[in-house]
């Protein structure tokens, strides 16, 4: 896969992603669209087994619902941080408050996704992760806050 920026050509290769949603309809769609991207996906339903396969398989990319039930994704991110420096979390929710997603972002997460979302919203999320090394924290963080297609 060829990712173009402002800056230069990335050369993508398969990359392992965990998806960790509780919603299965929405697991199944962002595993989908990450798998279509050549990408091997693991999808898990819930936080325990999703944050046991973070410190098993250390993915380059975990895809993180900020609301897993009883568990809150913000603490799923921050422990995957502790537990795979190099995977990067992207939350993917449906809160679009600003103190949540500066929240998030203080917690670990490399970027932001909310639903409802485009497949491609997904796809750029991802890649723009996999453009960083997996081996390294990030030195810096971007945001990118993607607003639903119809705002009440």
């Amino acid at each position: 896969m060829l990712v173009i920026d402002g800056f230069g050509l990335y050369l993508m290769t398969m990359a392992n992603i965990i998806v960790i949603d509780d919603h299965p309809p929405v697991l199944k769609l962002m595993a989908s669209v990450c798998r279509a991207q050549g990408h091997d996906v693991m999808a898990y339903d819930n936080a325990i087994a999703g944050l046991e396969a973070i410190r098993e398989l250390a993915p380059a990319v975990a895809l993180v619902d900020r609301r897993l039930g009883e568990v809150d994704g913000l603490d799923l991110v921050r422990q995957a941080r502790e537990l795979s420096p190099g995977t990067r979390c992207v939350m993917v929710t449906g809160c679009t408050e600003t103190q949540d997603i500066v929240l998030a972002m203080r917690k670990g997460a490399y970027n932001y996704v909310t639903k409802p979302f485009e497949a491609e919203h997904i796809i750029t999320a991802v890649n723009e992760a996999l453009i960083e090394p997996q081996d390294s924290p990030p030195t810096k963080q971007k945001l990118v806050i993607v607003y639903p297609k119809y705002a009440a």
